[in-house]
């Protein structure tokens, strides 16, 4: 039986943790002893990243409504939704780049804020025109861009930087609760706007929105746990080196395939004989997916080997490409097929989203010099820089793809392009062996982060 037991709590540069002692019997009978620690700074990390994804997803029950009843056309609502991941992408790798210079806790609590000021606009716009209306939403989600590619940049430089032996399991715990977010944002403005209206649900989304604020003021530090190199590193350097190339364009596929199927998957399934409402679920359930593999590897990716999940993530991302699509020739229609294949590439984007920083940061690790920090911000910054072009890409290519050959016809090509990454990964990918970890730390373990 394991017994728990609180000693005491003690400040520390990263934050405030309760020291627990975990007891408990191995399989050969021996009692272990293990310090335990639980960590505010990386709570606060964790509930910014739930609370930003909020105003990726909040406004999409609402906002096309409101913009059709305004006169907006289709294709402006596009680049409405289109316009965060732009200017995330514009501003990432300037952010990364300066991480060390604008401080840790400012640029985190900054995008906090940023995100929050995108959704108070757009609290404001209905009673506006159709042209200040365009404007204001082009700005609000500009905006929030900026804030979110913020957040990740300086959460993820925070855990590779001050979690160094426990960073997989973090930026795994790190993706399950931006999932979360993604998956609560719908849910959350759908009861707002039920109690307070439209204005409503971003007043209280940005509410919401500003709570990680204390906790990111007072348990985290402006300030590295690592030395700093007084010389810029910049992101473009790294991209010279050929393992972190390949792993960013796993990163740039899994995206731009999850984001593929935004503007197409809707008519698609429609077309198929789903209802609306049906539809939705599809969606939901996709992103059930997407977190359930973030949780997963939770578990799995400190001990794994990641140049096997990486194949892992593109190989599954194929399979659910066919079942969407080509396989309805061999198959016929069958209903059940797109909601497999859609869990199928959330599951698979998850493993392509969150096993290729970790991997980069390993390849980091073998870079010749002793300070490791702004190496680390500019990681975060390139890697956030791949997802913001893949969410850019993957609409883009669709409406193409799908204008000129049709939708299965589309799939098939996704997932043919996948078939060569996978060759080009598999060949010129170097393989680097994972560390050796204690199999006697027991499973409960996986549940905190070890104490410092």
């Amino acid at each position: 039986m394991t017994t728990l037991a609180i000693l005491s709590q003690r400040r520390v540069l990263n934050g405030s943790k309760f020291i627990l002692i975990i007891i408990y019997k191995t399989s050969n009978k021996k009692i272990l002893t293990q310090k335990m620690a639980f960590d505010y700074a990386l709570l606060t990390i964790f509930s910014s990243g739930l609370a930003i994804n909020l105003i990726y997803t909040v406004i999409a029950p609402f906002y096309p409504i409101i913009a059709e009843d305004k006169g907006m056309s289709n294709w402006m609502l596009g680049i409405v939704f289109t316009m965060m991941p732009v200017s995330g992408c514009l501003f990432t790798t300037t952010i990364g780049e300066n991480l060390s210079f604008i401080g840790r806790k400012n640029t985190l609590i900054g995008g906090i804020i940023l995100g929050a000021l995108s959704l108070i606009i757009l609290a404001f716009i209905p009673n506006f025109d159709i042209k200040l209306f365009t404007i204001w939403s082009l700005i609000s989600r500009a905006i929030g861009g900026i804030g979110m590619s913020a957040v990740y940049i300086a959460g993820f430089s925070i855990i590779a930087n001050d979690y160094e032996k426990d960073r997989e399991r973090n930026i795994s715990i790190f993706e399950v609760f931006s999932g979360l977010g993604l998956m609560l944002g719908p849910a959350f403005g759908s009861i707002c706007f039920s109690l307070f209206g439209f204005s409503g649900i971003f007043i209280a989304s940005a509410g919401l929105l500003l709570t990680p604020i204390p906790g990111a003021w007072y348990f985290i530090s402006n300030k590295n746990t690592l030395s700093e190199i007084e010389e810029d590193f910049k992101s473009r350097s790294l991209l010279k080196r050929k393992n972190i190339l390949l792993d960013i364009s796993v990163a740039l596929y899994s995206t731009i395939v999850y984001n593929f199927f935004d503007p197409t998957l809707g008519p698609f399934l429609k077309s198929e004989g789903y209802s609306e409402t049906a539809i939705g679920y599809v969606f939901i359930v996709s992103t059930f997916a997407y977190t359930l593999g973030s949780f997963w590897l939770v578990f799995i990716l400190e001990r794994s080997n990641k140049f096997y999940l990486m194949i892992a993530s593109i190989f599954t991302t194929i399979i659910g490409l066919l079942m969407i699509g080509p396989w309805e020739w061999i198959l016929g229609s069958a209903s059940i097929l797109p909601i497999i294949g859609m869990c199928l590439i959330a599951f698979g984007g998850s493993l392509g989203y969150v096993t290729p920083l970790p991997f980069m940061l390993d390849e980091a690790d073998d870079i010749k010099i002793a300070e490791k920090t702004n190496i680390y911000d500019a990681l975060s910054g390139l890697f956030n820089m791949s997802v913001s072009l893949g969410e850019i890409i993957g609409p883009l290519v669709a409406g193409i793809f799908v204008e000129i050959s049709g939708f299965a016809n589309s799939c098939l090509i996704m997932g043919i392009l996948g078939v060569f990454l996978t060759a080009w990964y598999w060949t010129c990918r170097s393989l680097r062996c994972p560390k050796a970890k204690n199999k006697n730390a027991g499973i409960l373990l996986q549940y905190f982060p070890k104490s410092r």
